[in-house]
């Protein structure tokens, strides 16, 4: 089955733009072959189970840390839905499919 996973990580204390540290969690998921889209929000991707679900968000976590953050905040939202094998593509045209008929 597939998780569809979302997350964010919020370096804490290290100004109003964060994107040269989020670069580099962007990094390490691609690194370990993580699929993923970026929201202006968080990070969105899908996984074979919570644990590599989890893996993927752990590494992205380290990573900030690894660059000289010393406080993150790393919320993460898990969609685990085992009675239909759903990706996140098909979560996304349900929902186009559905405005289109109201």
């Amino acid at each position: 089955m597939v998780v569809v996973v979302e997350f964010s990580i919020v370096p804490v204390g290290e100004g109003t733009s964060l994107s040269r540290i989020l670069a580099h969690a962007i990094r390490e998921l691609e690194s370990i072959g993580v699929k993923y889209e970026l929201t202006p929000m968080c990070t969105v991707f899908e996984a074979q189970s919570v644990e590599e679900a989890l893996k993927a968000v752990r590494v992205a976590h380290e990573a900030v840390f690894k660059h000289g953050v010393k406080r993150a905040v790393t919320i993460v939202k898990i969609d685990d839905r085992r009675d239909v094998e759903r990706s996140m593509k098909d979560k996304v045209e349900s929902l186009k499919k559905a405005v289109g008929s109201v």
